[in-house]
């Protein structure tokens, strides 16, 4: 049984993996990274399985062990030419194996992995997962593992554990106060999502967390700092009428939440959706402390009742979230991605790309948290997903 929550269950989320040239010029990444696929879904079976829909219409992975989809590419130009990827272009979805919009649920691989291999000796692993399956932990995990075969390793270091049947919910009442927006079904589709970026560096945001720190005596986490300053930026951009209200959502890891606490290398989806609200007029004009306090009062709602609640499908709901004025947020910087080693090092730059089939996606808009890549490590670097204006 998979995670079957509208929205996230169909989700296909792609990360781009950049390692330069190396000294390993005779070796085949795409070899060396076949193998160790093959290998390593020995111990993840369900990205070896094939998705199917039950009688009721929930997704269930079949443990078939037909194998992921593995691609392997050539580029007639170099590294240089993708920079670092800071902002979308075209030339990225030609890293990842990327199926057509309306591609049915079934025919979807759970894993896709591709290799391109570029003339300078570097080269870029695009990997697709779904995320009914996995959650980011669980792929960055994946991606450790595999990584770890590579290199000749025997096993995984990290055991992973697949057991969805000890999140059954106790109760299918929701116990405390929570933001629930109303539920609609989105358009087919919302155009073209344009990708940016920019890079915040560590001097500003400890600063800021200075700041508000001396003015009330109160830790603040990186993640509610920039998230709040965006989400008043980009409420401010769009001219909002003072109004409406606005809304933020962003998932939360649920892992150490939940009791009896799941085994370590659980890697299947186990997160939940936060969502904080606000007044655009009290948004606008209030401080930024007041912001950050709404976004960690958001947080603390999470507790272990809705963590029991949420983990399977919302029985009898056929409900899309409401699209209007939400912003979504995610951070991606502790996930693993930048640590997966197939012999050459750590990567050198991670990034995403968004693609998937339609209706899928949680929000219109939303910003990714990721590492800066290692040539300059220096604070947070934000991806941006956002219709055109």
């Amino acid at each position: 049984t998979l995670d079957n929550l509208p929205g996230v269950r169909e989700n296909i989320f792609n990360t781009l993996l950049v390692y330069n040239a190396s000294d390993r010029v005779s070796v085949d990444p795409a070899k060396v990274i076949r193998q160790a696929l093959s290998k390593v879904l020995v111990y993840y079976s369900p990205f070896a399985g094939r998705l199917r829909k039950k009688e009721n219409g929930d997704l269930e992975v079949e443990c078939t062990g037909e194998g992921a989809l593995f691609v392997e590419a050539m580029a007639d130009t170099d590294l240089s030419v993708l920079g670092d990827l800071d902002d979308y272009s075209p030339s990225l979805e030609q890293l990842l194996f990327c199926l057509p919009p309306d591609t049915d649920i079934e025919d979807i691989h759970p894993l896709v992995v591709q290799v391109t291999r570029f003339t300078c000796g570097g080269f870029v692993v695009g990997v697709s997962f779904c995320h009914g399956i996995c959650d980011g932990l669980g792929a960055g995990q994946f991606l450790i593992a595999m990584g770890e075969m590579a290199r000749g390793e025997i096993k995984p270091s990290s055991e992973p554990i697949w057991k969805r049947e000890l999140l059954n919910p106790e109760d299918p009442l929701y116990r405390f106060q929570y933001y629930h927006f109303r539920l609609i079904r989105p358009p087919s589709t919302f155009g073209k999502i344009v990708q940016g970026s920019l890079v915040i560096t560590s001097e500003t945001i400890n600063c800021i967390k200075q700041c508000l720190r001396e003015e009330s005596k109160e830790f603040c986490s990186a993640f509610e700092v920039v998230s709040a300053l965006a989400w008043i930026a980009r409420t401010r951009a769009l001219q909002i009428p003072h109004s409406e209200n606005v809304k933020l959502i962003f998932a939360m890891d649920m892992r150490k939440l939940f009791n009896p606490p799941l085994l370590k290398g659980y890697y299947g989806n186990f997160v939940g959706t936060v969502c904080a609200m606000d007044n655009v007029k009290d948004l606008l004009s209030g401080s930024l402390l007041r912001v950050v306090r709404i976004i960690k009062k958001a947080k603390v709602s999470l507790n272990e009742h809705f963590t029991s609640t949420i983990v399977t499908p919302r029985s009898g709901a056929d409900e899309s979230i409401n699209y209007e004025n939400i912003v979504g947020f995610g951070d991606r910087r502790r996930l693993g991605f930048d640590e997966v080693d197939f012999g050459w090092g750590h990567a050198d730059n991670v990034s995403l790309v968004q693609h998937g089939l339609k209706d899928v996606s949680v929000v219109q808009s939303y910003f990714l948290f990721i590492r800066p890549p290692k040539n300059n490590p220096d604070g947070i670097k934000i991806l941006s997903f956002m219709p055109p204006l």
